[in-house]
């Protein structure tokens, strides 16, 4: 199965649909259905998308696989990594950030996806871990409302954890509400 070249190149900068709209100027609609293969995108639109993503208008139009089957199921893998460790994180304190903090530095700099897939888990786990600590404190001295906002914020955060491994196994965009960016 050959990939669009828009969405290879897409991911290659780190981008999501949205990102890239806002971006190059092009709706988000008309970059899933170039993506898709519905529509054969105009010059003019191609164009925009090009010089947003930094490539020439040719390269999203040759009609040839980009990556190599190996590099991009590595690729894959090396995605559900990030959102495994932050999820092993939260069984033992402060790990959360650390693991895929530590995996995040190492990887960085091999790819944009890495260094993109590694914020979102370390932005994560850290506006998690900086909302709970104090929550904590408060279930300490009030036991009635912080142990339920306690509860909250840990299965939230397991949940969004579980979801976004399965969105990278998927192959899909991984997503994490409600978080700051910390690492930009």
């Amino acid at each position: 199965m050959i990939t669009s070249k828009l969405a290879h190149y897409r991911r290659r900068k780190g981008l999501s649909q949205e990102q890239l709209a806002a971006v190059s100027g092009v709706s988000a609609r008309t970059i899933q259905r170039i993506e898709s293969g519905k529509v054969e995108a105009h010059p003019a639109t191609l164009k925009m998308l090009a010089d947003s993503l930094e490539v020439k208008t040719e390269e999203l139009t040759i009609q040839e696989q980009m990556l190599p089957l190996s590099e991009t199921k590595n690729e894959d893998k090396v995605k559900v990594i990030f959102h495994v460790l932050g999820l092993i994180g939260l069984f033992f304190p402060i790990f959360n950030s650390i693991l895929p903090g530590i995996f995040w530095f190492l990887k960085k700099d091999e790819s944009q996806t890495y260094d993109l897939e590694g914020k979102r888990v370390v932005n994560f786990q850290i506006t998690m871990s900086v909302l709970f600590v104090p929550l904590v404190f408060l279930m300490v001295y009030v036991f009635s409302v912080g142990f339920p906002l306690v509860v909250m914020v840990y299965f939230y955060t397991l949940s969004m954890g579980v979801v976004n491994i399965f969105r990278a196994v998927n192959k899909q965009e991984t997503h994490y509400p409600f978080t700051y960016q910390f690492l930009k």
